[in-house]
């Protein structure tokens, strides 16, 4: 993703939405980063925005990040746990929008990389077809019922290193 933004980033927008850690060491499923750098289940935000901090040097991230507050509206919204890719046009579409999890991560960016040569060479945004934004539409209501988060308090605001995400975004 970060090799896609550095390779985009004068052509479009990007922002990475730092959710609820989907493999902290001490939550069910423990794996990879959460292992590597012993990352634990968000107690608060402030704890979430610290870890956020952690994996922005870690992995040497430059891509604008946003953090999702702490009643995880957008992850919610868009059921990205564990991670998603979506591509918003400028017309408030989902250009690109991945099945859910870590299979759904290469082929989109795959489509998203597709989209945004398209978007270089001819210099406007590439039209989608009937098909493909009914493909897109059908993956957004695949997520099944949204479930409340049952604990956490409101995010804080104004916190010196990211915006809050909000999930009608169109970035």
């Amino acid at each position: 993703m970060e090799k896609m933004y550095q390779q985009y980033k004068d052509v479009a927008e990007f922002r990475m939405i730092y959710i609820r850690e989907a493999h902290a060491v001490d939550s069910s499923r423990p794996s990879g980063i959460g292992r590597q750098l012993n990352i634990k289940d968000h107690t608060d935000y402030d704890s979430r925005c610290d870890v956020a901090e952690r994996l922005i040097e870690d992995k040497k991230l430059t891509m604008p990040m946003l953090i999702d507050n702490f009643e995880n509206t957008t992850d919610v919204a868009y059921q990205a746990k564990p991670d998603r890719v979506f591509l918003v046009g400028s017309d408030g579409r989902l250009a690109v929008a991945a099945d859910r999890g870590p299979f759904g991560f290469a082929p989109a960016l795959t489509d998203c990389k597709t989209w945004l040569d398209k978007l270089v060479k001819d210099k406007k945004e590439p039209e989608l077809s009937k098909e493909e934004i009914a493909k897109a539409d059908a993956k957004t209501k695949q997520r099944g019922p949204a479930k409340k988060p049952t604990r956490g308090k409101p995010a804080k605001t104004g916190s010196s290193m990211s915006e809050s995400a909000e999930p009608a975004a169109a970035e």
